[in-house]
Protein backbone atom coordinates (compact mmCIF):
# COMPACT_ATOMS: atom_id res chain seq x y z
CA UNK A 1 0.00 0.00 0.00
CA UNK A 2 1.41 3.71 -1.32
CA UNK A 3 2.67 5.71 1.85
CA UNK A 4 -0.03 7.78 0.49
CA UNK A 5 -3.07 6.08 1.53
CA UNK A 6 -1.35 4.88 4.58
CA UNK A 7 -0.83 8.27 6.73
CA UNK A 8 -2.37 11.72 7.22
CA UNK A 9 -0.12 14.16 6.32
CA UNK A 10 -0.03 18.07 7.51
CA UNK A 11 0.43 20.98 6.19
CA UNK A 12 2.19 23.78 8.03
CA UNK A 13 1.15 27.46 6.52
CA UNK A 14 3.01 29.29 9.31
CA UNK A 15 5.91 29.74 11.19
CA UNK A 16 3.31 30.14 14.07
CA UNK A 17 2.51 26.96 13.90
CA UNK A 18 2.73 25.28 17.38
CA UNK A 19 2.73 21.53 16.88
CA UNK A 20 1.19 18.76 14.04
CA UNK A 21 0.70 15.53 14.87
CA UNK A 22 1.25 12.56 12.33
CA UNK A 23 -0.17 9.55 12.72
CA UNK A 24 -0.46 5.96 10.82
CA UNK A 25 -3.69 5.94 9.16
CA UNK A 26 -6.14 3.92 6.99
CA UNK A 27 -7.24 5.23 3.54
CA UNK A 28 -7.45 8.66 4.13
CA UNK A 29 -5.60 11.82 1.99
CA UNK A 30 -3.06 14.58 2.44
CA UNK A 31 -4.92 16.93 4.79
CA UNK A 32 -3.81 20.68 4.98
CA UNK A 33 -3.82 21.70 8.12
CA UNK A 34 -4.11 24.82 10.19
CA UNK A 35 -2.19 26.19 12.88
CA UNK A 36 -3.08 23.84 15.87
CA UNK A 37 -2.47 20.14 16.85
CA UNK A 38 -4.06 17.72 14.38
CA UNK A 39 -5.88 14.54 15.50
CA UNK A 40 -6.00 11.40 13.47
CA UNK A 41 -9.58 10.75 11.70
CA UNK A 42 -11.38 7.82 12.60
CA UNK A 43 -11.76 5.28 10.12
CA UNK A 44 -14.91 3.37 9.44
CA UNK A 45 -14.33 -0.10 8.89
CA UNK A 46 -15.16 -1.37 5.65
CA UNK A 47 -17.44 -5.03 5.98
CA UNK A 48 -15.96 -5.68 2.54
CA UNK A 49 -12.17 -4.63 1.80
CA UNK A 50 -11.59 -3.70 -1.57
CA UNK A 51 -9.79 -5.83 -3.82
CA UNK A 52 -6.58 -4.86 -5.41
CA UNK A 53 -4.00 -5.47 -7.60
CA UNK A 54 -0.37 -3.94 -6.86
CA UNK A 55 0.65 -0.88 -7.83
CA UNK A 56 0.75 2.19 -10.75
CA UNK A 57 0.42 0.06 -15.46
CA UNK A 58 0.23 2.41 -18.82
CA UNK A 59 -3.09 1.44 -20.17
CA UNK A 60 -2.85 1.32 -23.82
CA UNK A 61 -5.88 1.52 -25.14
CA UNK A 62 -6.69 -1.04 -28.08
CA UNK A 63 -4.72 0.56 -31.79
CA UNK A 64 -6.31 -0.47 -35.14
CA UNK A 65 -3.36 -2.78 -36.61
CA UNK A 66 -1.75 -0.50 -39.76
CA UNK A 67 -1.77 -3.29 -42.57
CA UNK A 68 1.46 -4.00 -45.21
CA UNK A 69 0.52 -3.85 -48.78
CA UNK A 70 1.14 -7.50 -48.74
CA UNK A 71 -1.26 -9.90 -49.51
CA UNK A 72 -5.02 -8.88 -49.46
CA UNK A 73 -6.10 -11.33 -46.62
CA UNK A 74 -4.74 -9.12 -44.63
CA UNK A 75 -5.29 -5.84 -46.54
CA UNK A 76 -7.55 -5.33 -43.35
CA UNK A 77 -7.42 -5.07 -40.10
CA UNK A 78 -10.65 -7.22 -39.79
CA UNK A 79 -9.21 -10.38 -40.80
CA UNK A 80 -6.88 -10.34 -37.36
CA UNK A 81 -8.37 -7.89 -34.94
CA UNK A 82 -6.32 -6.78 -32.09
CA UNK A 83 -8.95 -6.41 -29.07
CA UNK A 84 -6.56 -5.32 -26.48
CA UNK A 85 -3.09 -4.23 -26.02
CA UNK A 86 -1.90 -3.51 -22.47
CA UNK A 87 1.34 -2.97 -20.98
CA UNK A 88 1.81 -2.37 -17.12
CA UNK A 89 3.87 -2.98 -14.24
CA UNK A 90 3.83 -5.56 -12.00
CA UNK A 91 4.24 -6.31 -8.20
CA UNK A 92 7.07 -8.19 -8.96
CA UNK A 93 8.63 -5.47 -10.65
CA UNK A 94 8.66 -6.49 -13.89
CA UNK A 95 7.02 -4.92 -17.15
CA UNK A 96 4.31 -7.10 -18.65
CA UNK A 97 3.25 -6.33 -22.44
CA UNK A 98 -0.45 -8.27 -23.20
CA UNK A 99 -1.82 -8.34 -26.49
CA UNK A 100 -5.60 -9.32 -27.15
CA UNK A 101 -6.23 -10.79 -31.01
CA UNK A 102 -9.55 -11.71 -32.56
CA UNK A 103 -8.61 -14.09 -35.91
CA UNK A 104 -12.23 -13.20 -37.61
CA UNK A 105 -11.36 -14.62 -41.00
CA UNK A 106 -7.81 -15.95 -40.46
CA UNK A 107 -5.81 -17.62 -37.99
CA UNK A 108 -1.99 -16.38 -35.98
CA UNK A 109 0.40 -17.79 -37.56
CA UNK A 110 3.31 -16.15 -35.56
CA UNK A 111 3.51 -12.66 -32.97
CA UNK A 112 6.10 -10.79 -32.21
CA UNK A 113 7.21 -8.02 -29.79
CA UNK A 114 9.70 -5.41 -30.45
CA UNK A 115 10.58 -2.90 -28.30
CA UNK A 116 13.55 -0.42 -27.76
CA UNK A 117 14.64 1.79 -24.86
CA UNK A 118 15.50 5.39 -26.18
CA UNK A 119 18.45 6.20 -24.05
CA UNK A 120 20.57 3.72 -25.92
CA UNK A 121 18.66 2.81 -28.59
CA UNK A 122 18.98 -1.34 -27.99
CA UNK A 123 16.07 -3.39 -29.60
CA UNK A 124 14.99 -6.42 -29.00
CA UNK A 125 12.59 -8.29 -30.67
CA UNK A 126 10.69 -11.82 -28.81
CA UNK A 127 8.38 -14.52 -30.88
CA UNK A 128 6.10 -15.47 -28.51
CA UNK A 129 3.97 -18.66 -28.29
CA UNK A 130 0.47 -18.30 -29.39
CA UNK A 131 -2.76 -19.86 -27.45
CA UNK A 132 -5.31 -22.31 -29.00
CA UNK A 133 -7.49 -19.88 -31.49
CA UNK A 134 -10.91 -20.13 -32.90
CA UNK A 135 -12.15 -18.71 -35.75
CA UNK A 136 -13.98 -15.41 -34.74
CA UNK A 137 -13.44 -15.68 -30.88
CA UNK A 138 -11.02 -13.49 -28.57
CA UNK A 139 -8.20 -15.48 -27.63
CA UNK A 140 -9.25 -16.95 -24.22
CA UNK A 141 -5.60 -16.00 -22.83
CA UNK A 142 -2.90 -13.14 -23.87
CA UNK A 143 -0.17 -13.15 -25.85
CA UNK A 144 2.29 -12.15 -23.49
CA UNK A 145 5.83 -10.90 -22.30
CA UNK A 146 7.41 -9.51 -19.09
CA UNK A 147 10.61 -8.32 -18.18
CA UNK A 148 12.67 -7.08 -15.01
CA UNK A 149 12.73 -3.62 -14.60
CA UNK A 150 16.68 -4.21 -14.03
CA UNK A 151 16.89 -5.26 -17.43
CA UNK A 152 15.72 -1.60 -18.72
CA UNK A 153 19.41 0.59 -18.56
CA UNK A 154 19.87 2.71 -15.73
CA UNK A 155 17.31 6.10 -15.42
CA UNK A 156 15.55 4.99 -18.40
CA UNK A 157 12.01 5.47 -17.91
CA UNK A 158 10.20 4.52 -20.86
CA UNK A 159 10.03 1.51 -23.44
CA UNK A 160 8.65 1.78 -27.21
CA UNK A 161 7.01 -1.38 -28.14
CA UNK A 162 5.12 -2.45 -31.32
CA UNK A 163 3.52 -6.27 -32.03
CA UNK A 164 4.70 -8.15 -35.29
CA UNK A 165 1.66 -10.46 -36.15
CA UNK A 166 1.93 -12.77 -38.95
CA UNK A 167 -1.36 -14.32 -40.38
CA UNK A 168 -1.75 -17.99 -41.68
CA UNK A 169 -0.35 -16.89 -45.56
CA UNK A 170 2.39 -15.14 -44.90
CA UNK A 171 1.46 -11.36 -44.40
CA UNK A 172 2.08 -9.24 -41.96
CA UNK A 173 0.81 -6.89 -39.60
CA UNK A 174 2.01 -4.01 -37.30
CA UNK A 175 0.63 -2.27 -34.60
CA UNK A 176 1.33 1.24 -33.95
CA UNK A 177 4.47 1.90 -32.10
CA UNK A 178 3.56 2.54 -28.24
CA UNK A 179 5.82 4.25 -25.98
CA UNK A 180 5.03 2.93 -21.99
CA UNK A 181 6.66 5.22 -19.18
CA UNK A 182 7.48 3.96 -16.08
CA UNK A 183 5.89 7.05 -14.47
CA UNK A 184 3.10 7.17 -15.95
CA UNK A 185 2.09 3.79 -15.10
CA UNK A 186 -0.69 2.28 -13.91
CA UNK A 187 -0.32 -1.82 -12.26
CA UNK A 188 -4.33 -1.91 -11.62
CA UNK A 189 -5.91 -4.54 -13.80
CA UNK A 190 -8.92 -2.98 -15.39
CA UNK A 191 -10.20 -6.20 -17.60
CA UNK A 192 -10.35 -3.82 -20.98
CA UNK A 193 -10.04 -6.96 -22.97
CA UNK A 194 -12.96 -8.15 -21.99
CA UNK A 195 -15.82 -7.90 -24.80
CA UNK A 196 -18.59 -5.25 -23.89
CA UNK A 197 -22.37 -6.39 -22.87
CA UNK A 198 -25.17 -4.03 -23.66
CA UNK A 199 -26.37 -2.74 -20.58
CA UNK A 200 -28.53 0.15 -19.33
CA UNK A 201 -26.29 2.30 -16.57
CA UNK A 202 -27.93 4.52 -13.99
CA UNK A 203 -25.99 7.17 -11.47
CA UNK A 204 -28.00 7.50 -8.36
CA UNK A 205 -26.19 10.70 -6.58
CA UNK A 206 -26.95 11.04 -2.58
CA UNK A 207 -24.35 13.03 -1.35
CA UNK A 208 -23.40 12.92 1.32
CA UNK A 209 -25.10 9.50 2.12
CA UNK A 210 -24.42 7.34 -0.93
CA UNK A 211 -24.09 6.75 -4.84
CA UNK A 212 -26.25 4.17 -6.33
CA UNK A 213 -23.84 2.57 -9.48
CA UNK A 214 -26.57 -0.10 -11.48
CA UNK A 215 -26.74 -2.01 -14.60
CA UNK A 216 -29.75 -3.63 -16.35
CA UNK A 217 -29.28 -6.00 -18.64
CA UNK A 218 -31.15 -8.91 -20.71
CA UNK A 219 -28.42 -11.72 -21.53
CA UNK A 220 -28.10 -14.52 -23.40
CA UNK A 221 -27.21 -17.22 -20.86
CA UNK A 222 -28.07 -16.39 -17.55
CA UNK A 223 -25.20 -14.55 -14.91
CA UNK A 224 -23.59 -16.48 -12.22
CA UNK A 225 -21.10 -13.92 -11.02
CA UNK A 226 -20.52 -10.17 -11.06
CA UNK A 227 -17.78 -7.65 -9.78
CA UNK A 228 -17.78 -3.79 -9.80
CA UNK A 229 -14.82 -2.14 -10.69
CA UNK A 230 -14.59 1.66 -9.93
CA UNK A 231 -11.50 4.10 -10.09
CA UNK A 232 -11.39 7.30 -9.69
CA UNK A 233 -8.01 8.53 -11.03
CA UNK A 234 -7.90 6.50 -14.13
CA UNK A 235 -6.34 3.00 -12.99
CA UNK A 236 -3.74 4.12 -10.42
CA UNK A 237 -5.67 2.64 -7.66
CA UNK A 238 -8.58 0.56 -8.92
CA UNK A 239 -11.51 -1.25 -6.55
CA UNK A 240 -13.57 -4.23 -6.87
CA UNK A 241 -16.03 -5.71 -5.20
CA UNK A 242 -17.86 -9.05 -5.56
CA UNK A 243 -21.65 -8.65 -6.03
CA UNK A 244 -24.86 -10.60 -5.95
CA UNK A 245 -26.34 -11.68 -8.80
CA UNK A 246 -30.45 -12.13 -9.07
CA UNK A 247 -31.34 -15.89 -10.50
CA UNK A 248 -33.09 -15.00 -13.51
CA UNK A 249 -34.07 -17.41 -16.37
CA UNK A 250 -32.35 -17.15 -19.86
CA UNK A 251 -33.70 -14.08 -21.56
CA UNK A 252 -34.85 -12.43 -18.22
CA UNK A 253 -33.94 -8.82 -17.72
CA UNK A 254 -32.13 -8.13 -14.46
CA UNK A 255 -30.63 -6.05 -12.33
CA UNK A 256 -27.19 -5.34 -10.72
CA UNK A 257 -26.43 -2.35 -8.07
CA UNK A 258 -23.80 -1.00 -5.91
CA UNK A 259 -23.78 1.08 -3.14
CA UNK A 260 -20.58 3.44 -2.80
CA UNK A 261 -20.88 5.18 1.25
CA UNK A 262 -18.60 5.81 3.87
CA UNK A 263 -17.70 2.37 4.83
CA UNK A 264 -15.64 2.42 1.34
CA UNK A 265 -14.25 5.35 1.73
CA UNK A 266 -14.28 9.32 3.13
CA UNK A 267 -17.49 11.15 1.35
CA UNK A 268 -15.69 13.53 -1.54
CA UNK A 269 -17.99 16.25 -2.75
CA UNK A 270 -17.77 16.07 -6.42
CA UNK A 271 -15.14 13.69 -6.96
CA UNK A 272 -15.28 11.64 -10.26
CA UNK A 273 -15.88 8.18 -10.57
CA UNK A 274 -15.30 5.58 -13.17
CA UNK A 275 -17.00 2.34 -13.20
CA UNK A 276 -18.08 -0.81 -14.99
CA UNK A 277 -19.29 -4.30 -14.19
CA UNK A 278 -17.88 -7.30 -15.20
CA UNK A 279 -19.72 -10.28 -15.64
CA UNK A 280 -19.37 -14.03 -15.86
CA UNK A 281 -21.96 -16.32 -17.37
CA UNK A 282 -22.89 -20.28 -17.09
CA UNK A 283 -20.35 -20.89 -19.40
CA UNK A 284 -17.80 -19.51 -18.08
CA UNK A 285 -17.75 -16.62 -20.55
CA UNK A 286 -16.74 -13.42 -19.06
CA UNK A 287 -17.95 -9.71 -20.30
CA UNK A 288 -17.49 -5.93 -19.25
CA UNK A 289 -20.25 -3.16 -19.34
CA UNK A 290 -19.85 -0.01 -20.76
CA UNK A 291 -17.31 2.21 -18.50
CA UNK A 292 -19.63 5.08 -17.06
CA UNK A 293 -17.82 8.73 -15.83
CA UNK A 294 -19.82 9.76 -13.12
CA UNK A 295 -19.74 13.06 -10.19
CA UNK A 296 -21.08 12.30 -6.95
CA UNK A 297 -22.49 15.73 -7.09
CA UNK A 298 -23.28 17.43 -4.16
CA UNK A 299 -26.42 20.10 -4.69
CA UNK A 300 -27.41 20.77 -0.66
CA UNK A 301 -25.68 24.31 -0.03
CA UNK A 302 -24.57 25.90 -2.55
CA UNK A 303 -24.98 26.27 -6.49
CA UNK A 304 -21.62 25.16 -7.92
CA UNK A 305 -20.50 25.73 -11.30
CA UNK A 306 -18.40 23.17 -12.93
CA UNK A 307 -15.49 24.62 -15.18
CA UNK A 308 -13.03 22.18 -16.83
CA UNK A 309 -10.04 23.50 -17.34
CA UNK A 310 -7.19 22.20 -19.84
CA UNK A 311 -5.85 20.16 -16.93
CA UNK A 312 -8.60 20.02 -14.35
CA UNK A 313 -12.02 20.37 -13.54
CA UNK A 314 -12.96 23.04 -10.74
CA UNK A 315 -16.09 23.58 -8.42
CA UNK A 316 -17.05 26.91 -7.27
CA UNK A 317 -19.72 28.79 -6.08
CA UNK A 318 -20.59 32.39 -5.80
CA UNK A 319 -17.16 33.20 -7.66
CA UNK A 320 -17.39 36.03 -10.52
CA UNK A 321 -16.50 35.04 -13.96
CA UNK A 322 -13.14 36.92 -13.15
CA UNK A 323 -12.27 35.05 -10.44
CA UNK A 324 -12.87 31.86 -12.02
CA UNK A 325 -10.87 32.62 -15.10
CA UNK A 326 -7.96 33.86 -12.16
CA UNK A 327 -7.79 30.20 -10.77
CA UNK A 328 -8.44 28.17 -14.29
CA UNK A 329 -5.11 30.06 -15.06
CA UNK A 330 -3.22 29.11 -11.69
CA UNK A 331 -4.54 25.48 -11.32
CA UNK A 332 -3.10 25.02 -15.45
CA UNK A 333 0.07 26.83 -15.11
CA UNK A 334 0.96 24.73 -11.78
CA UNK A 335 0.34 21.43 -13.85
CA UNK A 336 1.85 22.07 -16.52
CA UNK A 337 4.36 23.78 -14.78
CA UNK A 338 4.56 20.49 -12.51
CA UNK A 339 5.13 17.98 -15.20
CA UNK A 340 7.92 19.90 -16.61
CA UNK A 341 9.78 20.19 -12.82
CA UNK A 342 9.18 15.91 -12.47
CA UNK A 343 9.26 14.97 -16.08
CA UNK A 344 6.32 13.19 -16.65
CA UNK A 345 2.51 13.79 -17.40
CA UNK A 346 -0.38 13.67 -14.76
CA UNK A 347 -2.54 10.81 -16.01
CA UNK A 348 -6.17 12.59 -15.02
CA UNK A 349 -7.89 15.84 -14.73
CA UNK A 350 -7.94 16.31 -11.42
CA UNK A 351 -11.12 17.82 -9.24
CA UNK A 352 -10.34 20.59 -6.99
CA UNK A 353 -13.16 21.81 -5.05
CA UNK A 354 -13.05 25.50 -3.62
CA UNK A 355 -14.89 26.56 -0.56
CA UNK A 356 -15.51 30.13 0.18
CA UNK A 357 -15.00 30.30 3.60
CA UNK A 358 -14.12 27.71 6.40
CA UNK A 359 -17.31 27.69 8.02
CA UNK A 360 -18.53 26.02 4.11
CA UNK A 361 -15.58 23.42 4.52
CA UNK A 362 -16.15 22.86 8.12
CA UNK A 363 -20.55 22.43 7.20
CA UNK A 364 -19.15 19.47 4.57
CA UNK A 365 -15.85 18.16 6.60
CA UNK A 366 -16.13 15.05 9.04
CA UNK A 367 -15.73 16.26 12.56
CA UNK A 368 -12.09 14.74 13.04
CA UNK A 369 -11.28 17.37 10.02
CA UNK A 370 -13.25 20.31 10.51
CA UNK A 371 -12.20 22.12 13.09
CA UNK A 372 -8.34 21.33 12.50
CA UNK A 373 -7.58 21.84 8.33
CA UNK A 374 -7.97 23.76 5.71
CA UNK A 375 -7.99 21.56 2.74
CA UNK A 376 -7.44 18.01 1.97
CA UNK A 377 -5.72 15.99 -1.46
CA UNK A 378 -5.57 12.44 -1.98
CA UNK A 379 -3.81 10.37 -5.25
CA UNK A 380 -6.81 7.84 -4.75
CA UNK A 381 -9.15 10.09 -5.63
CA UNK A 382 -7.29 12.17 -7.53
CA UNK A 383 -8.28 15.35 -6.35
CA UNK A 384 -8.28 18.00 -3.58
CA UNK A 385 -10.93 19.91 -1.55
CA UNK A 386 -9.74 23.38 -0.07
CA UNK A 387 -11.01 26.58 2.06
CA UNK A 388 -10.04 29.92 0.71
CA UNK A 389 -7.00 30.40 3.29
CA UNK A 390 -5.43 34.04 3.55
CA UNK A 391 -6.52 35.24 0.03
CA UNK A 392 -8.04 33.90 -3.39
CA UNK A 393 -4.25 34.26 -4.63
CA UNK A 394 -2.38 32.33 -1.44
CA UNK A 395 -5.07 29.27 -1.73
CA UNK A 396 -4.68 29.04 -5.86
CA UNK A 397 -0.17 29.71 -5.69
CA UNK A 398 0.27 28.37 -2.42
CA UNK A 399 -2.34 25.94 -1.31
CA UNK A 400 -3.56 24.33 -4.10
CA UNK A 401 -0.10 24.31 -5.82
CA UNK A 402 1.57 22.17 -2.62
CA UNK A 403 -1.50 19.49 -2.88
CA UNK A 404 -1.09 19.14 -6.66
CA UNK A 405 2.58 18.28 -5.72
CA UNK A 406 1.16 15.09 -3.61
CA UNK A 407 -0.49 14.10 -6.29
CA UNK A 408 2.30 14.28 -9.22
CA UNK A 409 4.24 12.36 -5.81
CA UNK A 410 1.65 9.77 -5.06
CA UNK A 411 2.24 8.62 -9.20
CA UNK A 412 5.56 7.44 -9.53
CA UNK A 413 6.43 6.94 -5.69
CA UNK A 414 5.58 3.21 -5.25
CA UNK A 415 6.95 2.32 -1.41
CA UNK A 416 6.55 3.25 2.02
CA UNK A 417 10.09 4.16 2.80
CA UNK A 418 10.05 8.04 0.97
CA UNK A 419 11.27 10.62 3.79
CA UNK A 420 8.45 12.86 4.88
CA UNK A 421 11.33 15.57 4.52
CA UNK A 422 11.02 14.90 0.82
CA UNK A 423 7.34 14.49 0.80
CA UNK A 424 6.45 17.96 2.61
CA UNK A 425 9.66 19.52 1.39
CA UNK A 426 9.16 19.01 -2.50
CA UNK A 427 5.08 20.08 -1.92
CA UNK A 428 6.74 23.32 -0.22
CA UNK A 429 9.35 24.04 -2.45
CA UNK A 430 6.75 24.10 -5.54
CA UNK A 431 4.83 27.11 -3.59
CA UNK A 432 5.23 30.20 -5.35
CA UNK A 433 3.12 32.31 -3.06
CA UNK A 434 5.13 31.25 0.39
CA UNK A 435 6.08 34.06 1.78
CA UNK A 436 8.24 32.22 4.08
CA UNK A 437 12.10 32.50 2.94
CA UNK A 438 13.21 28.78 3.40
CA UNK A 439 16.86 29.25 3.26
CA UNK A 440 17.46 31.65 5.43
CA UNK A 441 14.89 29.72 8.05
CA UNK A 442 16.98 26.65 7.33
CA UNK A 443 19.78 28.50 8.27
CA UNK A 444 18.89 30.01 11.45
CA UNK A 445 17.66 26.24 12.69
CA UNK A 446 20.83 24.75 11.66
CA UNK A 447 22.92 27.64 13.50
CA UNK A 448 21.20 27.37 16.77
CA UNK A 449 20.09 23.63 16.93
CA UNK A 450 22.44 21.42 14.65
CA UNK A 451 21.59 19.89 11.43
CA UNK A 452 18.24 17.74 11.65
CA UNK A 453 18.27 14.24 11.25
CA UNK A 454 17.41 13.11 7.76
CA UNK A 455 17.46 9.54 8.42
CA UNK A 456 13.75 9.82 9.54
CA UNK A 457 11.83 8.94 7.24
CA UNK A 458 7.90 9.11 9.04
CA UNK A 459 8.47 11.54 11.44
CA UNK A 460 8.96 14.93 11.09
CA UNK A 461 12.63 16.21 11.16
CA UNK A 462 11.97 17.81 14.79
CA UNK A 463 9.38 16.11 17.48
CA UNK A 464 9.02 20.15 18.68
CA UNK A 465 8.37 21.49 15.73
CA UNK A 466 6.76 19.97 12.59
CA UNK A 467 7.45 22.87 10.48
CA UNK A 468 10.82 22.28 10.44
CA UNK A 469 10.31 19.20 7.83
CA UNK A 470 8.64 21.58 5.47
CA UNK A 471 11.07 24.69 5.31
CA UNK A 472 14.10 22.27 5.70
CA UNK A 473 13.14 19.88 2.91
CA UNK A 474 12.03 22.64 0.69
CA UNK A 475 15.69 23.71 1.52
CA UNK A 476 16.78 20.28 0.85
CA UNK A 477 14.83 20.08 -2.77
CA UNK A 478 16.15 23.77 -3.34
CA UNK A 479 19.82 22.51 -3.07
CA UNK A 480 19.50 19.22 -5.02
CA UNK A 481 18.29 21.04 -8.03
CA UNK A 482 20.48 24.11 -8.01
CA UNK A 483 23.78 21.31 -7.32
CA UNK A 484 23.18 18.16 -9.28
CA UNK A 485 19.87 20.12 -12.12
CA UNK A 486 15.95 19.37 -12.20
CA UNK A 487 17.38 16.07 -14.06
CA UNK A 488 18.45 14.44 -10.45
CA UNK A 489 14.76 15.60 -9.23
CA UNK A 490 13.61 13.52 -12.02
CA UNK A 491 15.59 10.79 -11.84
CA UNK A 492 15.00 10.43 -7.80
CA UNK A 493 11.37 9.70 -8.76
CA UNK A 494 12.03 7.36 -12.34
CA UNK A 495 13.86 4.76 -9.49
CA UNK A 496 11.21 4.81 -7.05
CA UNK A 497 8.57 4.71 -9.93
CA UNK A 498 11.15 1.28 -10.79
CA UNK A 499 10.40 0.05 -7.37
CA UNK A 500 13.80 1.00 -6.01
CA UNK A 501 13.73 2.07 -2.48
CA UNK A 502 14.45 5.44 -2.07
CA UNK A 503 18.16 5.32 -0.66
CA UNK A 504 18.93 3.30 -3.67
CA UNK A 505 16.99 5.74 -5.88
CA UNK A 506 18.76 9.15 -4.41
CA UNK A 507 22.38 7.46 -4.72
CA UNK A 508 21.52 6.75 -8.19
CA UNK A 509 20.48 10.27 -9.16
CA UNK A 510 22.85 12.08 -6.86
CA UNK A 511 25.50 9.72 -6.05
CA UNK A 512 25.44 10.23 -2.34
CA UNK A 513 23.49 8.55 -0.11
CA UNK A 514 21.12 10.21 2.86
CA UNK A 515 24.10 10.72 5.13
CA UNK A 516 26.61 12.40 2.62
CA UNK A 517 23.74 14.35 1.27
CA UNK A 518 22.95 16.02 4.26
CA UNK A 519 26.94 16.46 5.42
CA UNK A 520 27.64 18.42 1.91
CA UNK A 521 24.02 20.40 2.36
CA UNK A 522 24.96 21.41 5.99
CA UNK A 523 28.67 22.73 4.58
CA UNK A 524 26.65 24.65 2.13
CA UNK A 525 24.56 26.16 4.53
CA UNK A 526 27.01 27.33 6.66
CA UNK A 527 29.43 28.08 4.20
Amino acid sequence: MSIFRRLVYAFCLSSALAACDLAPQAPLPTLAALPAVTSEPTATPSPLPPTRTPLPPTWTPSVPATPTARPASLSSAEAIRVAANIAKVESRRRVNFSLWLTPQTELVQSVTLRYTFPSNGATEERRLPLPPQTLGETLKSPISHSLSISQMPPHEDRIVYEWLIEGQDGALLRTEPQTFKITEAITEERRDDLPILPAQATFVSNFPDYALLSVRLTPESPIRQARVYYTQNTGLVLFSFPLRVPQKRAGESIEISFTFNDQLALQIPWQKIEWWFVLTDQNGKQWRTQPQFNEYSDGRFHDWQRTEARRAVIFTYERSAAEIAFIVRGVDHAIERLERSFGYRLLYKPHIVIYNQPRHFQAWAPPQIADRFIGLVSGVWGGAVVTVHRSLEYTVYAVIQHELTHLFQFQSMRDDDVPLWWLEGTASYFEERNDQDNLRRTRDFVRRFGMPDLTRTNRHLSDDDPSVTYFVGAALIDYIVKTYGIEAFQRVHIGTARHMPFDQALQAAIGKTRRQLSQDFQRWLLG
